[in-house]
């Protein structure tokens, strides 16, 4: 059923003690594809990714990677997966080269047959200069590229970014953007999270907004605003489906503001 699938998300629902996050969650990455996951903080995006790439259970549901269950095969699904968490989490005490080093080996894989890619990678991200420094004095951008890195070199077909955009220059925003692109025309199939809605609008075929754990709009990212909200801009529309009562307490506020304005 989902062998023709690089990511499927089969009715997820998460719970922290008491508290849902997500409920009956289910959405798909095809093969070739890059999906962008929307809302506002607390809906549920990291959550829902850390379950994807097996760092949570989920309370109910599975994900299929590349035809294999999370839950249940997790050694055999991760194996296609390359992960950005939003938060770098590196070895202070290794060097960028040592750290990649690292992830090589963890994958079984061999530092020379890789080092050229490497090489390219740090220069593409510009920070073939840092490799040999200790990622203790790394800069949070700098982590983020190196993480970003060491994603990547196992050739996943599956990647998955958790905040495509955080702690990045706008140069190195348009690099990442720009090998993302070239790397679904390879045929690799890319999920994000982020709150940049122009980054969802330019980049994904198909975009997935997410309030309070549910899905309120799924669909292809191009026809978005044009065939739901007509020349509505994404970020209004964006407001309009993720809000609460603030919708409408800024609405009244902004009617008071004028009122005042014009007395």
């Amino acid at each position: 059923m989902v062998s023709h699938l690089a990511l499927f998300f089969d009715k997820i629902w998460k719970y922290f003690d008491d508290k849902l996050v997500l409920k009956d969650l289910s959405f798909e990455v095809n093969k070739g594809e890059i999906v962008s996951l929307l809302g506002p903080n607390g809906s549920g995006k990291t959550t829902a990714l850390r379950i994807g790439v097996g760092l949570l259970k989920p309370s109910k549901g599975d994900v299929y990677v590349m035809g294999n269950s999370i839950v249940n095969n997790p050694k055999e699904a991760k194996k296609y997966i390359g992960y950005v968490p939003e938060t770098p989490i590196l070895y202070d005490n290794l060097t960028g080269f040592e750290y990649l080093e690292l992830i090589l080996d963890l994958w079984g894989l061999d530092i020379a047959d890789k080092y050229d890619e490497i090489i390219n990678l740090t220069r593409i991200l510009d920070l073939e200069q840092s490799l040999e420094e200790l990622t203790a004095n790394y800069s949070a951008g700098m982590k983020r590229k190196l993480m970003i890195i060491g994603a990547l070199i196992h050739d996943p077909l599956v990647l998955i970014f958790d905040e495509i955009t955080s702690n990045l220059d706008p140069k190195a925003i348009v690099t990442v953007k720009k090998l993302l692109d070239g790397l679904k025309s390879l045929g690799r199939s890319i999920l994000i999270s982020t709150h940049i809605l122009e980054i969802a609008e330019e980049i994904s075929d198909k975009t997935i907004i997410l309030r309070y754990g549910e899905v309120v709009w799924t669909g292809e990212t191009r026809k978005f605003r044009k065939e739901a909200f007509g020349e509505k801009k994404l970020e209004s529309i964006f407001f309009e489906l993720t809000g609460g009562p603030e919708v409408n307490l800024l609405i009244e506020y902004l009617k008071k503001k004028s009122n005042n304005s014009e007395m």
